[in-house]
């Protein structure tokens, strides 16, 4: 698996904020020994960025909440979400601005066509032409599911033909849509959208409990939540924190709302497939072998890590304890964190598992071939024997046979012999007449 630098820099500011190697693998989706091997292996651009930090008088550690249980410490992304109410956005100077990392675009409300947001397009546009990140949200004031669906299907409509590397939101937070009504028109909207969006829900914290939190996250992938307090609420888990209303940034005048992102969500949305992108292929060719074994040398710190596929980001995986594995074959090679490793098939208690065996932890060795078992050889023995004694009792009634055949043509050759068959032909001929 290759990691984008554009991703080990955001580990590292992870890292420089205070988080450790467990925290940053919780909220990257990878194990924790893969983010020690890509720290140690990117030490001096930690150094750099908390220089830099310093410099500017800036941190990165803001956020006071449990990592694992809103994913709220340092972000791994930082960004804005914007509509109409910016105006004309100089995106340019948003582009420059580098506490701008994406962009979520209102593409409208309602249920209606003319309700596109009127910047949308060219939001979009602009985005997409300075390679900023994208992804939209849809304002709803859908009062019963039979309208949200109608705002569901316009929303999937203005999305056709585009991609986004970053969720695809249901904006539910009007106060006129009745609360008993709220969780089904989020389920209406989401699922007439189709398996193809990677779906999200937006409200604010004092609007969750009107709503079944639980089952809405059954029909999208992911929550945005808004809470401006110093001391955001610690209860409702969300992989995208809105923290303010009144934001500056440049290119924009006046406010814009801002937000963290604890999530790769470019990534995880590429390599599903979703917002317009192809599925990204995970196959791998393995070729058969025998004869070899994956020893590790180190079960911990750094650990040897075997995982279901082969895939670092699999969270199906266990440590390896020192010893010796089996390798049933062998996969490409690879560059993880600056090291180059090889992918191996490995015979775990009779199951398959996968481990990338990097130098710092196992090793391949080869070993003797394992000995036959010595065949009984008696049967065959005896089955020989038997077919010599077949071939003598043949040899000698070939024999017999051969002197009676030289007896008879002596006998044919005697001038008596010949005579006794002479009249026993004009007997047969007098006979016939």
């Amino acid at each position: 698996m290759s990691i984008s630098q554009e991703r080990i820099r955001e580990i590292c500011k992870s890292f420089v904020s205070g988080m450790d190697a467990g925290q940053i693998a919780a909220v990257e989706g990878l194990n924790a020994g893969t983010v020690e091997l890509l720290l140690a292996d990117h030490a001096k651009e930690c150094c750099e960025i908390q220089a830099y930090l310093d410099e500017m008088g800036w941190t990165l550690a803001e956020e006071p909440a449990p990592v694992l249980l809103v994913r709220s410490s340092a972000a791994l992304a930082h960004g804005i979400d914007v509509s109409k109410h910016q105006g004309t956005i100089n995106w340019d100077a948003v582009a420059a601005d580098p506490s701008v990392q994406f962009a979520i675009l209102r593409a409208g409300y309602g249920r209606y066509e003319s309700q596109v947001d009127a910047q949308w397009a060219r939001n979009y546009a602009e985005c997409k032409r300075l390679g900023i990140p994208v992804g939209a949200y849809w304002y709803s004031y859908a009062v019963n599911p039979a309208d949200a669906a109608t705002e569901g299907r316009l929303f999937a409509k203005v999305l056709a033909g585009k991609q986004f590397e970053y969720p695809v939101y249901f904006d539910q937070e009007d106060g006129s849509i009745p609360a008993a009504q709220r969780t089904a028109c989020a389920l209406a909207f989401f699922d007439v959208m189709g398996a193809e969006w990677y779906k999200g829900y937006y409200s604010y914290t004092a609007w969750m409990p009107s709503v079944d939190l639980n089952t809405i996250r059954q029909h999208c992938d992911t929550v945005w939540l808004a809470d401006y307090r110093a001391n955001p609420d610690q209860t409702i888990q969300r992989d995208m924190h809105q923290y303010t209303s009144s934001g500056t940034v440049a290119g924009i005048g006046g406010r814009v709302d801002c937000n963290r992102s604890y999530v790769d969500f470019p990534a995880l949305i590429k390599r599903a497939g979703k917002n317009g992108f192809e599925k990204e292929e995970t196959n791998m060719d393995f070729v058969a072998v025998k004869n070899l074994m994956l020893e590790v040398t180190s079960a911990e710190k750094p650990a040897c890590q075997c995982f279901k596929t082969p895939d670092v980001n699999d969270s199906n995986y266990r440590n390896l304890a020192l010893g010796q594995y089996r390798i049933t074959g062998v996969g490409p090679t690879v560059t993880l964190g600056g090291m180059q490793g090889t992918w191996y098939r490995i015979d775990l208690s009779g199951e398959e598992w996968y481990c990338l065996a990097l130098p710092d932890r196992c090793k391949v060795v080869e070993v003797a071939e394992e000995p036959q078992p010595e065949q009984d050889l008696t049967e065959v023995l005896e089955a020989v024997a038997a077919l010599d004694k077949m071939l003598d009792d043949m040899d000698g009634k070939l024999d017999r046979v051969l002197e009676k055949l030289e007896l008879v043509q002596q006998a044919l050759e005697d001038p008596a012999a010949q005579q006794v068959l002479d009249k026993l032909t004009a007997a047969g001929a007098a006979l016939a007449e």
